[in-house]
């Protein structure tokens, strides 16, 4: 039964962690808004359009009259794979195939008075696909082939300045997802000592439906000087699903009727879940004549995620429990503008993410390693109408296993991405 436990395993790491090295370490996607993209993120104590939603809820308490903004992020992340011994071995070599992914995000806000903004946001803080190129014969194939996490937030909200130069905000975190997963399930051949394609399984859940909140404090100090806190709180979210199997001809009569008998074939319910992490973003904005400064310090509460568990209602012999022992981390933002006139601004910025994996947990399905993120960007504003765009570009070091992964599936993985935010904004 050693390949069956296997294979829960594998079910349960894929049905909630697979994120591309695209994002903030874990899975959080923070390409929310191409000027805060352009600042690198840093934006916490500025949050003056409508991703305020995102960035910091008291942002939007000081948006005058009606406006609107949207876009999405072309997100093109590259991954490869080096192997060690013993399995898969040192001359293994791998390349990711995920293509590209294009997470969107809209925004709206209105003034209902000289201190009350309501807001609604669409956006997708956390989500991920990974794909590995020749599927078929990837030598991690029994880990993952193809997995998708994917959702959205709808986010109301609404931002209420207590003074001239201080507000709070408060939202509502709608969350849905769901996940996918292709994968294999290997037998090792009693005839052969080779490991053999026993079946395949494709895993696909439902929508769940979670629910969380978002709050945040904006103070205007001084003309110049700005600071900003800002707080999402974690969600929750359980997913049922049905994990179909297809068993796989070896070619050996007797090996075949073995795992008829041991195998399952066809459609089986599983359930499993995720605690998505609390979010902490706080920051100081500096402004001087053309100039604009920010520096921010993220948190994130992975520490939620020490285990998954992963329950087959009907074959309880492959229900697992796996520790992940996942760290809390941080990320640093600095970005800076130059603003040319009243219709153009140019900026740039850097960021740092702390990978929250341990060496044991990385794998196929999250090839999590820490992230340099360098950032340009740009804004041309002719009266009431805006476009935004920003570049980033992100490159991890090198990151082992240590000879210590979960799944014995040992090497080294290197991961850059490039992205680009396109968002266009309009007041009423």
């Amino acid at each position: 039964m050693k390949f069956i436990r296997a294979l829960a395993a594998a079910l349960a790491c894929a049905a909630v962690l697979s994120p591309p090295p695209a994002h903030a370490a874990g899975f959080a996607i923070f390409e929310q808004g191409a000027r805060a993209m352009g600042f690198a993120g840093a934006y916490t104590a500025q949050a003056n359009d409508p991703s305020a939603i995102f960035h910091n809820a008291a942002g939007i308490a000081f948006l005058k009259g009606k406006q609107f903004y949207a876009g999405g992020t072309l997100i093109h992340p590259s991954s490869t794979f080096t192997g060690a011994d013993p399995f898969p071995g040192a001359s293994i070599s791998e390349k990711a195939d995920t293509g590209i992914v294009i997470p969107p995000a809209a925004y709206y806000t209105q003034q209902f008075s000289e201190r009350v903004v309501f807001g609604v946001g669409l956006h997708t803080p956390f989500g991920l696909t990974t794909a590995w190129a020749n599927p078929d014969t990837f030598s991690g194939r029994f880990i993952s082939q193809q997995a998708d996490l994917r959702g959205f937030s709808l986010n109301p909200t609404i931002g209420y300045k207590l003074a001239d130069r201080f507000a709070v905000g408060a939202g509502l975190d709608v969350r849905f997802s769901s996940v996918k997963l292709q994968r294999r399930v290997p037998i090792i051949n009693p005839f052969t000592q080779r490991v053999s394609d026993a079946a395949t399984v494709n895993l696909e859940s439902n929508t769940d439906v979670g629910f969380g909140f978002n709050v945040g404090l904006l103070a205007k100090i001084t003309d110049s000087l700005s600071a900003g806190l800002h707080y999402r709180h974690g969600v929750n979210a359980n997913y049922e699903g049905v994990a179909t199997f297809n068993r796989i001809p070896t070619g050996n009569t007797q090996l075949d009727a073995s795992l008829a008998a041991r195998l399952p074939q066809g459609d089986q319910v599983v359930t499993t879940g995720i605690d998505f992490p609390a979010i902490v973003s706080s920051g100081v904005a500096w402004t001087s004549g053309d100039w604009t400064f920010e520096g921010d310090l993220d948190w994130y509460q992975w520490s939620k995620f020490r285990n998954l568990t992963i329950d087959f209602p009907e074959r309880p012999e492959l229900s697992e429990n796996i520790i992940e022992n996942y760290k809390n981390s941080w990320q640093y933002r600095l970005g800076l503008e130059r603003r040319l006139g009243d219709r153009y601004a140019i900026r740039g910025g850097y960021f740092f993410d702390q990978s929250p994996a341990p060496a044991e947990s990385i794998s196929p399905l999250l090839p999590d390693a820490d992230r340099n993120g360098f950032a340009l960007g740009g804004t041309w504003k002719p009266g009431r109408f805006r476009a935004d765009a920003a570049l980033w570009y992100l490159l991890s070091p090198s990151r082992s296993t240590e000879g210590i992964n979960r799944d014995e599936f040992n090497g080294t993985y290197k991961s850059s991405a490039v992205t680009l935010g396109i968002f266009l904004g309009y007041s009423f």
